[in-house]
């Protein structure tokens, strides 16, 4: 079973388990991945959670795992002039997710209705996920992930595992499962290798599992979404439900993972 990895942070332990598997995996941008699935190149494909609910007619989420996370030191807004006067928002082409993401905090949380630009001046600004991560706080730099987690009260969902429409098999599910709990335990041992900012994240703030919370999460995601005019409808979530769903060792429990819940 071919799967293909949205090529993001994250994907690091994720990469670390299907090595230990011995799984034929490979990364690439998230746009790709997407394209290799249409062509069927590939039989699974981890993608951003808005590319999947803005294709819900041609895929399926695999409920086998997902990615997301409580707090995300690799998205980060900057401000430049105080939070309350902001009226532009400098993005990237690439940054469509965090770009999403940023309009509804700001708008939602802080009530500042942004212009996005790509060049120029701007009042706030995200940051490359190539942005060296610093081990101080700096007040002036906000983690989306922790802005999203306090705005809507659940994990920020960043990628599930997506097959064509149709295509979806208790194969892949069970697959996905065992690719997901090992890839749990490498993150564990990666949180205990030192105190930076990365390893932190991987041993307290990553969470792997298409469990309750996380579909709580997707389902907040959906509906700003739907009320920000990314999608038409408010589409239900497209998720495959295997014949052996009540067997799944997460199906329908809140359960932590790497330090336990926050709700």
């Amino acid at each position: 079973m071919q799967l293909a990895f949205w090529d993001f942070p994250s994907t690091k332990c994720l990469e670390a388990a299907a090595q230990s598997l011995c799984r034929e995996t490979e990364k690439h941008s998230a746009s790709y991945c997407a394209d290799l699935l249409r062509q069927q190149q590939v039989d699974i494909a981890l993608l951003p959670v808005t590319t999947v609910f803005t294709a819900v007619e041609e895929f399926d989420i695999i409920p086998g795992g997902a990615v997301s996370s409580w707090g995300y030191p690799f998205a980060r807004l900057r401000v430049h002039q105080g939070i309350q006067r902001a009226k532009v928002l400098k993005s990237s082409p690439d940054q469509k997710l965090e770009e999403f993401m940023a309009r509804v905090i700001l708008k939602e949380h802080y009530g500042r209705q942004v212009q996005v630009v790509f060049d120029g001046r701007a009042d706030i600004e995200l940051l490359p996920e190539s942005t060296p991560l610093p081990r101080v706080e700096d007040p002036d730099i906000l983690d989306l992930g922790q802005e999203w987690y306090e705005l809507a009260q659940y994990p920020m969902v960043w990628g599930v595992y997506a097959c064509l429409k149709g295509a979806g098999n208790d194969l892949m599910t069970q697959s996905l499962i065992e690719l997901t709990e090992e890839a749990e335990i490498v993150a564990q041992e990666w949180g205990t290798r030192s105190d930076s900012p990365e390893d932190k994240f991987f041993g307290e703030s990553l969470r792997l599992r298409l469990d309750d919370v996380t579909i709580a999460g997707l389902t907040a995601i959906r509906e700003y979404m739907y009320y920000y005019g990314i999608t038409e409808d408010l589409v239900p979530l497209p998720i495959f439900v295997s014949e052996h769903a009540q067997q799944l060792p997460w199906w329908g429990q809140d359960t932590g993972q790497n330090g336990g819940e926050r709700l």
